[in-house]
């Protein structure tokens, strides 16, 4: 049988350390696509790919590898959220959660003890919750309209339906939730216990600061300092803020090279950053200096990556630690054209090499002790020595080339994706 080379790797320079895990949220246009998660080796072959349309569901967004070896995942069926728990030895639901009174939620993130906290942007409702699977109850709400100086009916979207656009939630502290409130440019941080808002970054069409921004990360600089790195979407950059005596500054811009609505940004271990860029179609590792240095294109719209054996958002270093401030342009990128990210798409949902996410040697958790990326990369910057060095794993001596890679087989029908609903508007759910 023939192989057929993959399409989807563009640049490789430096193997990372591990599989990267990446959600597809499934859009093009007007119109629906495959709702998908894959895992991608360091080499950039496919570790397996698991469709969520398949088994009924419409978007695919956040996925968190759990501490007993699962991966959480954010999904939705119409009109409803969805909480999955997905195997990544066999890519098979372990659990099937559905969340009727919460819509369209973006991210949901496993508390501990039964708990989980999620955001719903239902019409209506626009609220933080945290929800007992034991009990099967909301145990905690914090609802934006019950914050009218902050969040006044008039900013933000169309008041009573989709007003806020509250689209992610991190605890970042003991009782304390990080939340990102697309709609009035703003990421927040409250207080579980007396539901007050410590502090905030941006102001609503201050567009500057940000503009519909998507899944902040919390990062403690040094000395303690407040550092937020977050995908500034419609501004088509990546930034990183410190706060000060009180004040935000802006010490760390991505822009250029093609980097259109980013979707998450992941500071890594060895100081780079993994950005999912939505419209770009693509995840890439760029250095702190904006080289890429790892690339996989990932039609249609991926929302976010997770590079496993690391923490779920972001454990590296600020820019400052890194003396990388200022703005930097992305460059290196294999840019490849739609004819080319359409046969990724063909290649990605015409896959039979079955839905496993992760290899045996990165399991973690109950379902093994790898050690993830032991035979299959190395990791580092490629900024020059002008730059700390994070890790004691050298890099490749030499580039690595996308046409250099094993073909993988690619063979068989595509996977069914269901048809588009007549009148169905995709931006609402951006």
């Amino acid at each position: 049988m023939a192989q057929t080379p993959n399409p989807c790797v563009g640049t490789i320079s430096q193997r990372p350390s591990a599989t990267t895990l990446v959600t597809i949220q499934g859009a093009r246009g007007g119109g629906k696509t495959a709702s998908l998660m894959l895992g991608v080796r360091p080499n950039g072959s496919v570790v397996g790919v698991h469709n969520d349309t398949a088994a009924g569901r419409w978007w695919q967004y956040d996925v968190d590898p759990m501490p007993n070896g699962d991966l959480l995942v954010a999904t939705t069926e119409p009109g409803i959220s969805v909480v999955e728990r997905v195997d990544p030895a066999t890519g098979e639901h372990e659990s099937v959660e559905r969340l009727e009174n919460v819509e369209d939620a973006h991210d949901v993130d496993y508390l501990g003890d039964g708990e989980y906290v999620t955001v719903d942007k239902g019409d209506g409702r626009n609220r933080v919750v945290v929800y007992n699977s034991t009990s099967e109850e909301m145990v905690w709400k914090w609802r934006f309209d019950e914050y009218a100086d902050r969040f006044p009916q008039s900013g933000g979207g169309p008041y009573g339906e989709d007003w806020t656009h509250v689209n992610d939630v991190d605890e970042i502290g003991d009782g304390v939730f990080l939340v990102s409130v697309r709609n009035f440019d703003q990421v927040i941080a409250i207080d579980r216990g007396t539901k007050e808002v410590l502090w905030t970054l941006g102001e609503d069409d201050d567009y500057d600061v940000l503009n519909e921004q998507h899944n902040p990360d919390y990062i403690e600089g040094e000395n303690g300092t407040d550092t937020v790195l977050v995908a500034d979407s419609m501004n088509d950059r990546v930034v990183e803020y410190a706060r000060e005596d009180g004040e935000w500054t802006r010490t760390w811009t991505l822009r250029g090279g093609g980097l259109s609505e980013p979707r998450d940004a992941d500071r890594l271990p060895n100081g780079n950053t993994l950005v999912t860029d939505r419209r770009g179609h693509r995840v890439v590792e760029v250095t702190p200096r904006g080289e890429v240095v790892w690339e996989f294109y990932t039609p249609w719209q991926p929302y976010d990556a997770e590079r496993v054996g690391t923490d779920r958002g972001s454990e590296g270093p600020t820019m400052r630690q890194l003396r990388a401030d200022g703005t930097h342009r992305m460059q290196g990128s294999a840019g490849y054209d739609t004819e080319r990210i359409e046969s990724c798409y063909a290649y990605l949902t015409g896959w039979d090499g079955g839905s496993r996410l992760v290899p045996d040697d990165e399991l973690w958790g109950t379902a093994g002790n790898g050690t993830p990326g032991s035979t299959d990369g190395s990791v580092g910057t490629a900024d020059g020595s002008t730059e700390p060095t994070l890790t004691t794993v050298p890099p490749r001596s030499g580039p690595f080339s996308p046409g250099r890679l094993t073909p993988l087989l690619g063979v068989g029908l595509a996977a069914a994706v269901a048809a588009v609903v007549a009148g169905f508007v995709v931006w609402r759910r951006r």
